[in-house]
């Protein structure tokens, strides 16, 4: 009579199934299983919380404000709302907990994404409205910020990153992605689909330094409109940045007096965008589609 043999895991074999690296120096467990974290829950209690937990791949946020910021600092992490208009992070205020890659200024970024590669921000409203209003224009104040990371931002909301109280500021940014001129370990690569971005001082979507490339594709962008807050950009790609502009719906973004110049896409020492602005709706903007050769300069609408 035949009998087959009983299936035998490894130990090798039941450390893959269980998503587990069992070996090390020492003969301990090096990476633990990951897994989906929610958020609010005991042991979750904040997004950071959850962030901070590294089996957390997944983190689903559910419905409510969010009064914190969140700093992102390692790789293949999923923050997933439960709608734009449902998980909104709005904090009642910030403190500069980056810098920027080319002049090392401080940035306050509501949502960091830092040195991490593989990270999805997906279906909630970065909100600044509570801290933006009466602040200045220092330290910079940023929605969404990739620095030296990427990852994908899609169905979220980056909204109200201005001080309506404060002229010329040129560091109110909805979505920043920045990379270190193209050092090792500093480049950026995202994709940017499907967002609503509005009510930024600046620009909405900015992407600077050489080796960011950045695909932006069925956002719509809106800017404030005719004032003199600062000349605004819907997207910006400068300073040696690539990437793809197209698919989006970019209004409002207008300068007056007409000394300096708003645009619904710059691009400043950069590569990639102009060609392909075509396939983009533009309405209300000062100038559609800006390509320039230097800046910044004080009078430039050129943010770095």
């Amino acid at each position: 009579m035949d009998f087959k043999k009983p299936a035998v895991l490894s130990s090798m074999t039941l450390a893959l199934v269980l998503g587990l690296v069992m070996f090390s120096g020492n003969g301990s467990t090096t990476k633990a299983a990951l897994a989906s974290c929610s958020v609010p829950s005991g042991s979750y209690p904040t997004i950071q919380s959850a962030v901070n937990d590294v089996t957390c791949s997944t983190i689903n946020v559910g419905p409510g404000t969010y009064n914190e910021q969140v700093a992102v600092t390692r790789s293949d992490v999923t923050i997933t709302g439960a709608g734009a208009g449902s998980t909104i992070i709005q904090p009642s205020s910030v403190t500069a907990n980056s810098s920027s890659l080319f002049s090392g200024a401080p940035i306050a970024a509501i949502l960091l994404v830092d040195g991490a590669t593989g990270v999805t921000v997906e279906d909630l409203t970065v909100d600044g409205s509570i801290v933006g209003t009466g602040r200045g224009c220092a330290p910079t104040l940023v929605g969404v910020f990739y620095r030296a990371a990427s990852g994908v931002i899609s169905d979220t909301r980056v909204t109200n990153i201005a001080d309506p109280l404060a002229t010329g500021c040129q560091g109110y940014l909805g979505i920043f992605v920045q990379s270190g001129n193209g050092g090792p370990n500093l480049n950026s690569s995202v994709v940017i689909d499907g967002n609503t971005v509005d009510n930024y001082g600046k620009n909405g979507i900015t992407a600077n330094e050489a080796g960011t490339l950045v695909t932006v594709t069925n956002n719509t962008v809106t800017g404030s409109g005719p004032g003199t807050l600062a000349a605004q950009n819907g997207v910006q790609l400068g300073f040696g940045a690539h990437g793809k502009v197209t698919n989006n719906a970019i209004s409002g973004n207008f300068y007056t007096p007409a000394t300096v110049v708003a645009c619904g896409v710059l691009t400043v020492n950069a590569g990639g965008a102009i060609g392909q602005t075509k396939s983009n709706t533009f309405s209300g903007n000062q100038q559609n589609v800006c390509n320039a050769g230097s800046g910044p300069s004080v009078n430039s609408p050129f943010n770095r």
